[in-house]
């Protein structure tokens, strides 16, 4: 588990310096790279760049259809407080309810994101 979470980090930090640069967050290149790597690290970045974006996609689907809240997370927000935001949460529901362990983290992500940066207006919960 401990190196999903350090994958993520180092992914997190690759995308912010590349958008910081005024380039695309994550060139087709650079996943390339990162798939063609011979080392561990390079490889589960990589798988785990795609489920994510993968799951990402299924998540903004299902929130386009009205399955679920939209997050409104405003610019700017540095990875560190949306990692803390998600780490909390993780924290307080799975100590509260243990059996949420199995749940999807998609939908878990979705959910606390969409709790701690809700949309402005009258309709937020519906979107």
């Amino acid at each position: 588990m401990r190196i999903i979470v350090t994958i993520l980090v180092i992914a997190t930090g690759m995308l912010t310096m590349s958008a910081r640069a005024g380039e695309a967050a994550m060139t087709a290149g650079d996943l390339k790279e990162l798939c063609s790597g011979s080392d561990h690290v390079s490889r589960n970045v990589c798988r785990v760049y795609i489920l994510g974006v993968t799951e990402g996609i299924a998540q903004g689907l299902d929130i386009a259809a009205g399955k679920g809240r939209k997050p409104c997370v405003p610019d700017g927000v540095p990875a560190e407080k949306l990692e803390q935001t998600i780490k909390a949460r993780l924290e307080e529901d799975l100590a509260r309810s243990p059996a949420r362990a199995t749940a999807d983290a998609a939908v878990f992500l979705s959910s606390a994101l969409a709790e701690a940066f809700p949309c402005p207006g009258p309709h937020a919960a519906q979107h």
